[in-house]
């Protein structure tokens, strides 16, 4: 068996080796999924078979040389040129005991220049994202917590950190309501089969609103936070080897004391709301201006509107 991780026309395999196709799968459209074909397997021999999807193509033979042979042919006439792109996400599902991902791209609007960042988000904000990223790359595993209040940045800010490590990191979203697969055993099978697959590099998991995971421990959550402590300085740690970013809203005096131990907690930032000075320097950048508050978030200036306008939550950037 050979294979190789690309994009991959497989419309054109279809067209050029409809005779030898043996099993596909015809995904039919729908209002967010374009028609397209998935799971293309070819025989070309007795022993001789590809098998092709979005982003792998695997050739099997009967020696290695003709497996090779195979993967290579596909590759020169099937991959799709790389496309800019602003890195990718992989969105944990789980379905039973089965953990699966899908691939999120991140569109390429989200990039910032490094020296926006004490624009967006106060001074001395590029700074600390200089000295968060070195630790980030220096240290295989660790605990960063980033608190503040909705519409302050932080998920905007890590979309940009995925952005800047999407060379050496993969990085993994848990949503909110399958934060308990980290404390299933099947997760532990789950990493080592991603370790297989991308053993060039480091992985991250990001849990948002992850309040819940975080506080001191009481019956309804003691195995979330068990699985945080043993994930981030555990004994699993070793063989896990991940960084785990979780965001709040609340404050870390609410948060369980063993989370917040040094050497397990890499980084703890606080997104603040923008003082007026910063926020309509930030407003005058977008071409706005805005009326004189004591304090904007992110989510406000970008709305375009007068927090004093409407007590509706703002929905978006966060």
């Amino acid at each position: 068996m050979c294979r190789m991780f690309g994009a991959w026309n497989l419309e054109r395999m279809i067209a050029d080796h409809c005779a030898l196709l043996c099993r596909s799968i015809r995904i039919l459209p729908n209002e967010s999924v374009p028609q397209l074909w998935d799971d293309l397997t070819f025989q070309f021999g007795p022993r001789s078979f590809v098998y092709a999807d979005a982003c792998r193509v695997v050739g099997f033979a009967s020696t290695p040389t003709e497996a090779e042979r195979l993967v290579t042919q596909f590759s020169k006439a099937y991959l799709k040129p790389p496309q800019p792109r602003a890195g990718e996400f992989s969105l944990i599902q789980v379905s039973g005991n089965d953990i699966n991902t899908h691939e999120v791209p991140l569109p390429t609007e989200i990039s910032l220049r490094t020296e926006a960042l004490d624009l967006h988000y106060g001074d001395g904000a590029e700074a600390w994202h200089q000295e968060f990223v070195t630790k980030f790359r220096e240290n295989p595993h660790g605990l960063s917590i980033f608190e503040g209040s909705p519409g302050t940045g932080k998920t905007s800010y890590l979309r940009y950190l995925m952005d800047v490590l999407k060379e050496s990191h993969r990085f993994y979203f848990i949503p909110t309501a399958s934060m308990d697969v980290l404390s299933k055993p099947e997760f532990i099978g789950f990493r080592a089969g991603q370790r297989r697959l991308y053993d060039d590099k480091r992985f991250v998991v990001i849990l948002e609103d992850s309040e819940a995971a975080l506080i001191t421990r009481s019956t309804d959550n003691r195995d979330q936070v068990s699985a945080l402590l043993n994930l981030s300085d555990g004994m699993l740690v070793d063989f896990l080897q991940l960084h785990i970013i979780c965001t709040i809203n609340c404050t870390t005096a609410n948060l369980d004391p063993a989370l917040l131990r040094p050497g397990r907690l890499l980084c703890h930032r606080i997104f603040p709301r923008l003082d007026y000075a910063q926020a309509a320097r930030l407003a005058e950048s977008l071409g706005q201006k805005l009326p004189v508050a004591a304090d904007y978030s992110l989510a406000e200036i970008f709305a375009g509107q007068d927090i004093h306008e409407t007590n509706r939550m703002h929905i978006g950037f966060r």
